[in-house]
């Protein structure tokens, strides 16, 4: 990599840094994938790239990664010379007009709700100091359907005086209000008032000695596996992802409005809530069947 395309890359960094809300992991994953991109690129100055170069460097992400990796990376670097081309650095964009790989459309996966309740019931009647943890976390995950990374990061003072709902620091610096109730909210009380001394010192709700204080993702994930395997479920099926699904698949398949369901997610838009009506066939064709004009004059044929 050369030193000016390491400083080009240093000061876009820098600017998203400032103007954007962005995660640790979603900073890192576009400093990564730029800095691969420098590497590709070896003594070619971005200023000046061809885009014999440029097509070079797609069909390297073609050939060695998945089309949604393909399509991530390739994104970071349309977001980078975006800002080159706007910034005036570039005189035009190479990147702008190349199209992303088509990505497969795969439908979430989800336990059914007797798995959902064998977990929480497992970890809802364990009274140790960690059992406790892991339940309120499962409970408040399956209750709310927050991310995994807005569970980890919640603070006490996020949390209402009466645990009936918590404020949700969401994606781009978006906030929303979830409510809590039933054993949710009973073990989140029992869970708060606990008086741990590194509850009482830590502003998190689950801290740990991590470099961030607080629990991480990859620890909960370990956590979930572990307690999948001990209620025979298996732990590839498991993950805090598929719980948000659930907690997604389960509401409307109890007739949940779509709406409030993408409101609780913290989708922005409902078309990303939408692809949960895709997986309840059964469902849809047995209210076609009850409800549908044709089966009424099907019946008066029949009848006939």
């Amino acid at each position: 990599m050369t030193t000016e395309n390491f400083l080009l890359i240093e000061k876009y960094l820098e600017n998203i840094a400032t103007k954007q809300n962005l995660s640790k992991n979603t900073f890192k994953s576009y400093k990564d994938d730029l800095v691969e991109f420098a590497r590709f690129i070896k003594t070619n100055e971005i200023k000046t790239i061809q885009d014999s170069e440029i097509n070079k460097f797609i069909n390297y992400l073609s050939s060695k990664f998945s089309p949604k990796s393909h399509s991530r990376k390739l994104s970071s670097l349309k977001n980078f010379f975006n800002y080159l081309f706007e910034s005036k650095i570039i005189d035009s964009n190479l990147v702008d007009k190349i199209d992303f790989p088509k990505l497969p459309r795969s439908l979430p996966k989800f336990l059914n709700e007797k798995e959902v309740k064998i977990l929480l019931d497992k970890t809802y009647h364990d009274t140790s100091e960690r059992g406790l943890r892991l339940s309120v976390m499962l409970e408040i995950l399956y209750a709310t359907g927050v991310r995994i990374s807005e569970l980890i990061k919640i603070k006490k003072g996020d949390i209402n005086e009466d645990f009936s709902s918590i404020l949700i620091q969401g994606k781009g610096g978006q906030h929303r209000v979830v409510p809590l109730f039933g054993r949710a909210l009973n073990s989140l009380r029992n869970y708060f008032l606990s008086n741990k001394k590194d509850q009482i010192d830590s502003p998190f709700l689950f801290p740990s000695r991590s470099k961030d204080g607080h629990i991480t993702r990859h620890r909960f994930f370990q956590l979930l596996k572990k307690l999948a395997n001990e209620c025979n479920i298996s732990s590839k099926k498991v993950s805090p992802h598929v719980i948000r699904h659930s907690f997604a698949s389960h509401l409307l398949d109890r007739g949940v409005d779509l709406r409030i369901i993408q409101e609780s997610l913290g989708h922005k838009d409902i078309s990303t809530t939408q692809i949960y009506t895709h997986i309840q066939p059964d469902k849809i064709r047995k209210v076609l069947n009850e409800n549908h004009s044709l089966k009424k004059d099907i019946k008066k044929l029949i009848k006939i």
